[in-house]
């Protein structure tokens, strides 16, 4: 975009008096001086463009309580904005910058900060001083601890520090007893503090993809908890005081060493998902048949020989993922499951698909690749509402190659025509 075409822009905000501007995606590598002139602006937004500098007239705008930019080429904070003394939210995720400057502090009714993906090695202890804010997100930089002064934002209610270095629990996060959400997720982090159980408004708590083998007894004292992320760690087994957060109503177990689910999970009533692929399991609790709110079920590459018994009380289920366990046939009960809509069954050496399954009227995906079979059941495709059809790698004789390279739609649609007699199959597991 052209500066006569900004300055355009500009204009026409100016003479309408617009308290909101949107200048995402335009390409700009500078913004013109004349933006200090809509001195009414409350929300601007520059993401996506090749900023590298402010120029110094964007302090007149003090009216300005939102500004956006994300995805610029910044290598150094803009000073012009710590003269924004009313800005309440800044999003400068997604550019280059390797510090924040000490005197953040200046913006001290800020309520939202996202510095997301950039190169910060540091927090400076500047930052505790916000004491306005509620929603903090520095997740996928560079980080390996957290100022001790951390604590004293009381008001925080959003926290994530995903995807950085640090190795320890922050102590300090313990203390932040407002917290509803935090994520820690993607960090090598070892061992959770028992002090974890001061954070008694935590509602969703990310722990995925660090290195835990074990978690202390306090965390099951998070009495408001409703989503538990404890995906690739090192567990091996799951405390039978899981059973106390009974609010739960989502708890991802996936790509663990867990071998045997306690019974004390049945006792979570609320429970909606339950992700639990790429661990040891070889039996669920039969109790599980009771959590009747379970519309998600995910049990992957486990070492089930036998289908779970378990699964065939959860009549409400929507989503079932059994895929590359050691099933050898279909297993039967899944027709007693008519609310599934997703289906995977990949990697078992199943044979063949039984006509029954298009018992299953309200089906949207089914995914059995490399499961052995030689044909499909004639009338598969005329499910209604089958839309995914994954059967690549089966030895399908009566499907052409270029047809099943071609992906779903052209598998479901050579099968509906008139002439094909039998034969067919193809979504990833879900969660």
């Amino acid at each position: 975009m052209t500066s006569e075409n900004i300055l355009d822009i500009l204009q026409s905000a100016r003479r309408s008096q617009s308290k909101a501007l949107d200048l995402c995606d335009r390409g700009l590598t500078e913004l013109p001086p004349e933006i200090g002139e809509l001195d009414q602006l409350v929300a601007l937004s520059l993401s996506g463009n090749a900023l590298r500098h402010l120029p110094p007239q964007l302090e007149q705008l003090q009216n300005l309580k939102l500004l956006d930019l994300e995805w610029n080429e910044f290598e150094e904070f803009p000073r012009e904005i710590l003269k924004l003394s009313q800005l309440r939210e800044l999003y400068i995720s997604g550019n280059i910058l390797t510090e924040i400057p000490v005197d953040l502090n200046q913006l001290q009714y800020l309520e939202k900060l996202h510095i997301n993906n950039n190169r910060l090695r540091e927090m400076p202890s500047g930052l505790s001083k916000l004491f306005s804010l509620r929603e903090l997100s520095l997740r996928d930089n560079q980080l390996s601890q957290i100022p001790d002064n951390f604590y004293r934002l009381t008001r925080l209610r959003n926290l994530s520090l995903r995807q950085n270095c640090l190795s320890d629990f922050p102590q300090a996060i313990c203390n932040l007893e407002n917290l509803h959400s935090l994520s820690l997720s993607h960090n090598p982090i070892g061992t959770v503090p028992p002090e974890i159980s001061r954070l008694q408004y935590l509602s969703q708590l990310g722990l995925g993809f660090n290195q835990l083998e074990q978690l202390p007894a306090e965390i099951y004292h998070l009495k408001q908890l409703k989503q538990l992320y404890l995906n690739d760690n090192q567990l091996q087994e799951l405390p039978a005081e899981i059973g106390h957060l009974t609010t739960l109503t989502e708890l991802y177990l996936y790509n663990n060493q867990i071998e045997t689910l306690p019974e004390t999970i049945c006792q979570l009533k609320d429970l909606q998902i339950l992700s639990i692929s790429g661990n040891r399991l070889r039996d669920l609790p039969l109790c599980l048949g009771e959590l009747s709110q379970l519309n998600s079920l995910a049990v992957s590459s486990n070492a089930f020989r036998d289908f779970p018994a378990a699964i065939v009380q959860l009549h409400q289920l929507q989503e079932l993922a059994l895929g590359g366990n050691n099933f050898n046939k279909f297993p039967q009960e899944i027709l007693q499951l008519k609310q599934l809509k997703n289906l995977a069954l990949w990697d078992n050496p199943i044979g063949a698909l039984p006509p029954e399954i298009t018992q299953l009227q309200e089906l949207e995906i089914l995914n059995v690749r490399n499961t052995q079979l030689n044909q499909l059941p004639a009338d598969l495709a005329q499910m209604p509402k089958l839309k995914y059809l994954y059967v690549d790698n089966n030895p399908l004789g009566s499907l052409p190659n270029d047809v099943v390279e071609a992906g779903s739609e052209a598998v479901l649609a050579y099968q509906k025509e008139p002439t094909r007699g039998d034969g067919l199959q193809q979504h990833q597991e879900f969660g």
